[in-house]
């Protein structure tokens, strides 16, 4: 019960920390959020399926931290807190977006280059839960070979995990802090994002393979994170078609929100491996 309390302490404190945060930035930019609702044309669009998104990743972090919560014993690296967690600061990402396509065409160059190193902070939070997991699997299968068995010690290779996610998440933070423009920000959010997504996606795939986190459904979540790294591939080729204005993030969202539900589908239910 302590251990329990404690985490959701925790949560509740990111909870209120990050709200303080984000009611900021729209305090600061209420002016410009006020004329780019004005002037933007199918602002009310994008504003409407960004809010859509956000009441469903509420309900889905709500789901899993729920059901995390009913577990008889609690850890951090159980699969229903991991994934909440991932659904819960995506929330706050798109938080951000919302506030960026508000005042993406009104805000000086520098603040939108501040705006964005926010939004790639959270993108790189976001993304760590899978990635905390995905290692974990990753020095698990290294452990079954015999010039690895220290990391059969289940603390030794939970040392060596978080070694490893934190010199990843060292580098990707000075690298946006560094970050000169928008220009360069543009080309690293890829080069951090799609290798992080081809670890999950492999991730999946090696527990389906193996008939491991049976708690969730692995071949629905190597379909819908296969789903996702596609749909940031293909970004960059539909903003060039389409522009960077509002008809293109309507589409990158509508698409996004259908990919999110079958992560969350693949998040809920269980696999059935004895059937197979």
């Amino acid at each position: 019960m302590l251990k329990k309390n404690l985490y959701m302490g925790v949560i509740f404190l990111f909870a209120v920390l990050g709200s303080i945060m984000i009611v900021i930035l729209y305090a600061i930019n209420m002016t410009a959020i006020h004329q780019g609702y004005k002037q933007t044309e199918g602002i009310v669009e994008v504003v409407t399926i960004i809010l859509i998104r956000i009441f469903l990743l509420t309900g889905m972090t709500w789901t899993m931290f729920r059901k995390w919560y009913k577990q008889d014993d609690h850890y951090f690296a159980d699969l229903p807190l991991l994934f909440g967690l991932f659904f819960f600061i995506l929330i706050f990402g798109k938080l951000l977006d919302l506030l960026f396509d508000l005042t993406f065409f009104i805000l000086e160059k520098e603040m939108v280059l501040f705006l964005l190193k926010i939004r790639f902070f959270v993108v790189i939070l976001t993304l760590l839960p899978m990635i905390y997991l995905s290692i974990g699997m990753f020095l698990y299968n290294l452990s079954l070979k015999e010039k690895h068995e220290k990391l059969r010690v289940e603390k030794h290779r939970d040392k060596v995990r978080i070694r490893i996610l934190i010199l990843i998440v060292l580098i990707e933070m000075i690298a946006i802090i560094m970050a000169p423009n928008t220009t360069i920000i543009g080309i690293l959010l890829p080069i951090f994002v799609i290798p992080s997504l081809i670890i999950i996606v492999w991730l999946f795939q090696f527990a389906y393979r193996n008939k491991r986190l049976s708690q969730v459904n692995p071949l629905i979540l190597t379909f819908g994170f296969s789903a996702y790294l596609i749909s940031q591939i293909i970004r960059p080729l539909l903003q060039n078609l389409l522009g960077a204005g509002t008809t293109y993030i309507i589409i990158a969202e509508i698409i996004d929100l259908i990919i999110f539900i079958i992560i969350f589908i693949g998040f809920y239910l269980k696999a059935n491996y004895e059937s197979e």
